[in-house]
Formats: C-alpha cells, structure tokens, sequence
C-alpha cells in the first residue's frame, strides 16, 4: 500500500506548516504593537486631556444610530473569524507573514494617533463592552477588516474574498453612522492597510524582517 502523498513533515494532505521561530519572532512584533498601541492611548490620555473635536461632515449628513454599533461588531468578529479560520486552515504557512503585517499596521497607527490626538468621537462608540481607546486617526477597525480581504487570496478563496469584503463595508459603514470613528479615521485606516500589503509585497522597507521570516521557514 503506497504512503499517503499528502502525509508527512508538511502536516496532512500537503498543508505546510509555519515554522516556530518564524511564528515567535511575527508574535513578538505583535506583542510590541500591542505595547506601543496601549502607550500611545495613554501618551494621549496624559498630554492632551482637553483634545479637539473636529466637525464631521458624514456626521452631520447621516443619521446617527446607536444601536449600528452593534452591526459593526458582529460585521467586524464574523470577518475575523471567518479570516483566522481561513489562514490556520488554507494558508497556515502564511502565518508568519499575516501576523508581522497586522503588528506592523499597528506599530505604524499607534504612531499617527500620537501625532494626531483628536477627541473621542461623540457616539456611543462601536463595540459590546466598553474600552478605553484615545487614538482616533487611523481606524484600526477599519484598516483590520481590509486586510483581511487583501490577505484572502482571490484564486483560491474568491467567495471568501468577496464575503469578507461586504462585511468590511458594512463595517466602515456602521462605523460611522455609530459615530464610532470620525470618516476621516475610517478613510487613514484603509489607507495604512493598503499601504502595509503593497509595502510587503513590493516595497523594501521590510525586506530585513521578511529575510528573517524565511530564514525561519529555511527558505533561502
């Protein structure tokens, strides 16, 4: 009887798998996002207490409803879990290079929402519970739910893709009609994400931790 040909060190039916030290090395840039992303809330909390609130032009043209909050929410936790089920069973190879461009789409806003420290908006805020959050500009919502689009490989998930991309609209959408995000912080955050794909697979600036994600993967 002839060996399964999808069986061995690349786990069953030929998935390949991540490699430990390219999964530690992307979740330590991860935890470092999360560290930078809660001090520069904090930075901002400290230095600017008395922070401006800009007008809105969406704000004032859409109805405002508390209760899409609620949409996002559920928009945003069905996309994540319908992205992570997607990378740890199609593309679990690709974890390493998933997680380091989400750390550094944070790493990134928790820089800009130091250097632009707007006023909470004033809805009722867009999640379940309440969370202390003082960085506006970029969305980090709104920048999450597009990489999970960009990241969905087109040829070999389309209805995923597509899937993923309707909730992310309505996400944007509720965002602001929840008064959760200015439009403003909604439009920076597609910016970053975009910016942080096309930045890892066509630009240089990354190519160091890229080099160290294959070495861990012994690509050479």
């Amino acid at each position: 009887m002839s060996a399964d040909p999808g069986a061995g060190a690349g786990g069953a039916y030929g998935r390949v798998m991540p490699s430990a030290r390219g999964l530690a090395i992307s979740l330590s840039l991860l935890a470092v996002a999360a560290a930078a992303s809660l001090g520069g809330s904090w930075f901002i909390a400290a230095r600017y207490p008395h922070r401006p609130a800009p007008r809105d032009t969406l704000f004032e043209l859409l109805p405002y409803s508390a209760h899409a909050r609620f949409l996002m929410g559920a928009a945003l936790a069905l996309g994540l879990a319908l992205f992570l089920r997607h990378a740890l069973v199609a593309v679990p190879d690709q974890l390493p290079k998933i997680i380091s461009i989400f750390a550094l789409m944070y790493l990134l806003r928790a820089a800009l929402i130091c250097l632009t420290p707007l006023a909470n908006s004033h809805g009722e805020g867009a999640f379940f519970f309440p969370v202390v959050q003082h960085g506006m500009f970029p969305s980090g919502h709104s920048a999450a739910s597009l990489l999970f689009v960009l990241l969905t490989d087109p040829r070999r998930a389309p209805r995923l893709r597509r899937l993923l991309l309707g909730l992310a609209l309505i996400g944007w959408i509720t965002l602001v009609v929840a008064h959760g995000h200015y439009s403003i912080d909604v439009v920076g955050g597609l910016l970053l994400a975009y910016f942080c794909e096309r930045e890892w697979s066509l630009g240089a600036l990354v190519d160091p931790l890229k080099r160290a994600l294959g070495s861990a993967a012994g690509e050479p």
